[in-house]
């Protein structure tokens, strides 16, 4: 009887040792069942976290198919590129205190085909100190080859610094003949102190061809971005070429790094997207000033910004450079319920038509709250309050240019300079407007 009590209290408990394990993976990470066999610990695979030694090749080897490496709190010396090339179901994450340093711009890159991949839980960092323009990234997703694919994509929990050198935390460019990225996902990062661009995404090789969509960038913290930036345009998230369906929505972007350059520096610039939500993001700079978001060069259709809130004071001379939003170059868009309070201008539309812009407040201390030019017709401008009371204005909502004509604006509260009902006002041959 004893030995089958005993044998029974055996299997009970090996039976619970083996509940707790297949449970623990699921505790610590949310790993899928083709990966579990696959889950390293890479302290106990030789890989040390002193900061000391270079770990690339060590690291390197480890990088295949249905494996997740798990890199315990430490710092990671990694001296050049870790590559991910033609890789399925990987999973690389770190924990609190897991430092991945480098003397160079670019930490990880994925390449060819490249399917469910996951990069979490890690701070990437680069010593590297130079003024040389550099447009990879601290992660860098390169589709350059003909036929390169990448499905799933996802960044996480992640931090990036490189501030003395113009690099990107996240560079993706999809430039291949019939290359593709899809489902990428960028999510719940910070991005401190960064050199040139925090996030951009990149397909500049032909324009009548989408080779990136389906993209998720939200609830990210943004902050000092443009350290050492000498080029135009510097953002903290951009989109540029064509691309479809894509959300950067929930973020935060603080106090940019807009000193003594001449060119303006963006929070969100869109350059080519087809379908793109920009809403709920929070922009807020009491330093040297920044404009929210940008739709520079290429048509963009179906563009939503809704429920953001611009908070932009700063030092910088030109007032001007402080904007909530400037679009340019849109058809169909919704802008509404917006929140805008600025040094220089509100809002600005340049060659945008059938627009729809209501519920937004704007005010201002220098310039216009709202002003279409160079060709902006058929926008509908309605319920907006536009409040230029801190300062002069020549006119609260302002349309310039024969070409820019047709656009409907009614049922908006106008407050002028000392609080005066403010004007629509036309200027250099623009007409019916109002």
């Amino acid at each position: 009887m004893k030995r089958i009590i005993l044998i029974v209290s055996i299997f009970a408990i090996i039976s619970s040792c083996k509940q707790d394990a297949d449970l623990q993976p699921a505790t610590t990470s949310p790993i899928s069942a083709e990966t579990v066999s696959a889950t390293s610990n890479v302290k106990g695979l030789g890989i040390t976290n002193d900061g000391k030694s270079d770990q690339q090749s060590k690291i390197q080897a480890l990088i295949g198919s249905n494996k997740t490496l798990f890199f315990p709190k430490g710092t990671y010396l990694i001296s050049k590129s870790l590559d991910i090339k033609n890789i399925t179901n990987l999973k690389i994450y770190g924990e609190a205190g897991t430092i991945f340093v480098s003397p160079t711009n670019k930490i990880i890159t994925l390449l060819g085909n490249a399917y469910n991949i996951e990069i979490s839980s890690i701070t990437f960092k680069s010593t590297r100190v130079s003024t040389v323009n550099d447009a990879e990234g601290l992660i860098f997703i390169a589709a350059f080859g003909a036929n390169d694919l990448m499905d799933g994509i996802n960044i996480n929990k992640c931090t990036f610094t490189n501030p003395e050198s113009q690099g990107n935390g996240i560079k993706l460019v999809s430039e291949g003949t019939n290359s593709m990225v899809k489902y990428i996902s960028v999510a719940n990062n910070r991005f401190e102190s960064i050199g040139r661009m925090a996030i951009e995404f990149q397909n500049h090789a032909n324009q009548n061809v989408a080779r990136f969509k389906d993209f998720y960038i939200h609830d990210n913290y943004f902050f000092d971005i443009g350290t050492i930036q000498s080029g135009p345009a510097p953002s903290c998230v951009s989109v540029s070429g064509y691309s479809t369906n894509g959300q950067i929505n929930n973020n935060e972007f603080y106090n940019m790094r807009m000193k003594s350059s001449p060119f303006i520096y963006y929070g969100i610039e869109n350059a080519g997207t087809i379908g793109l939500e920009t809403n709920n993001n929070y922009f807020h700079s009491d330093n040297y000033g920044f404009t929210g978001i940008l739709g520079s060069a290429g048509t963009k259709s179906n563009w939503t910004i809704s429920n953001n809130v611009f908070e932009l004071t700063g030092s910088t001379s030109d007032k001007n450079k402080i904007r909530g939003i400037e679009i340019n170059d849109a058809i169909n868009f919704t802008i509404t319920n917006n929140k805008i309070t600025t040094d220089g201008m509100a809002m600005m539309l340049v060659n945008c038509r059938s627009g729809k812009i209501s519920g937004n407040t704007g005010k201002v201390k220098v310039g216009n709250a709202f002003y279409a030019r160079a060709g902006s017709i058929k926008n509908t401008i309605t319920k907006n309050t536009f409040n230029t009371s801190l300062g002069p204005d020549n006119g609260v909502v302002l349309f310039d240019g024969s070409a820019t004509n047709g656009n409907s604006a009614s049922a908006n509260t106008l407050i002028g300079t000392g609080n005066k009902v403010g004007k629509y006002v036309n200027v250099n041959g623009a007409y019916n407007n109002y």
